[in-house]
């Protein structure tokens, strides 16, 4: 009686310990749940709208500098070649624009087919990743040579206007390559500026888009038609008698030009 009386009282003080023991044990199970909770929602919280358009403007900017370089090259070891397809593009941009986008629908199955034919010998097959890693490269040289020929050939006409005009411009193809990527960046930032309006960023976003690809397109199809600018039969430098330059087909005197007037009769 005296152990049942003595293990009852044990259990009698145990019990509300016990009670007091399984609250704090769950609390402390669950603080660790509650803090991965808060920190998934911290993690899914969308950027600011300031955070949103500074990344988006240095990205734009980086591609626009990575372009100046590029182009910068170009003019400096490929210059002949530029003015070449950057001609081509202004004589001749329908035409440029049908053969980039006829390219860019064969350009696949012409890989393909210069793929299975290579295929077909044991020397051939050898042949096929160094094919496919040279029509690529040529691909992504056309398309980047052609929309800095693009360029080149919108800021030249730019400058021109403005030089006839009266502005004081040197006309050189830094200028030109310049003036013509800053109006491509210029439909790219109006995204970046108005983006985050619900259907009008979509709007921008879609039309940015286009731009770039026609240009792209019309500068791959010049690129094609004057064989990486060794050609000049789409140029237009053998139009004969010679035409004049913009900024003297467009120029106004300023001062008054004297009327001619009829020698007298005698």
């Amino acid at each position: 009686m005296r152990a049942g009386s003595r293990a009852s009282a044990v259990v009698a003080l145990l019990l509300p310990l016990a009670l007091l023991a399984t609250p704090t044990i769950e609390v402390v199970a669950a603080a660790p749940e509650v803090a991965v909770v808060q920190a998934a929602t911290e993690r899914q919280a969308p950027p600011a709208l300031p955070t949103i358009i500074a990344s988006r403007g240095a990205g734009v900017l980086g591609v626009f500098l990575g372009f100046m370089i590029l182009g910068g090259g170009l003019i400096a070891f490929g210059r002949p070649n530029l003015e070449i397809v950057s001609d081509t593009v202004t004589h001749t941009f329908g035409r440029s624009f049908m053969a980039g986008l006829l390219g860019q629908l064969l350009l696949i199955p012409t890989l393909g087919i210069v793929v299975v034919a290579l295929a077909l010998t044991v020397a051939g097959l050898l042949l096929v990743p160094f094919a496919v890693v040279v029509a690529v490269f040529l691909a992504l040289v056309g398309v980047l040579g052609g929309l800095l020929a693009v360029a080149h050939a919108m800021g030249e006409r730019f400058t021109r206007r403005r030089m006839a005009q009266g502005a004081a411009l040197s006309p050189n193809s830094y200028r030109y390559l310049m003036t013509g990527l800053a109006a491509l960046a210029l439909t790219w930032l109006c995204w970046v500026a108005f983006g985050w309006v619900p259907v009008a960023g979509a709007l921008l976003f879609a039309m940015a888009s286009v731009v770039t690809w026609v240009v792209a397109t019309v500068g791959f199809g010049a690129a094609l038609l004057s064989r990486g600018g060794i050609h000049e039969e789409f140029s237009g430098r053998f139009l004969s008698p010679p035409m004049m330059t913009d900024e003297y087909l467009w120029a106004t005197p300023q001062f008054g030009v004297p009327a001619v007037k009829r020698p007298p009769k005698p």
